[in-house]
């Protein structure tokens, strides 16, 4: 007999190709397509995705493994840039 298969863990995003369609709505796009660490839970799975403009922008970094967002907003000519404390993707993005 062969052993069960385990369970596969829960995907935190399960909702990716949804939260990356509002992101491209609102003029976000991939900054690269590499994976980088999580601060978090140290897993190459963070997408990061910036906007830019000429008074700013926001990076928005997003792990795939556990489900954590960030965010940053830089101001015009990128020489500031502040962590948005309790971001809340899901709610950003309405």
């Amino acid at each position: 007999m062969s052993s069960p298969t385990p369970p596969s863990p829960p995907n935190p995003v399960a909702d990716l190709a949804t939260l990356e369609h509002k992101l491209t709505k609102r003029g976000f796009r991939r900054d690269d397509l590499y994976l980088h660490e999580c601060t978090a839970c140290h897993e190459q799975a963070v997408l990061k995705y910036i906007l830019t403009g000429k008074t700013g922008g926001r990076d928005i970094s997003l792990c795939q493994a556990c489900g954590v967002a960030m965010s940053w907003r830089n101001g015009a000519g990128a020489h500031s840039r502040e962590q948005d404390v309790g971001f809340d993707l899901r709610a950003f993005l309405g």
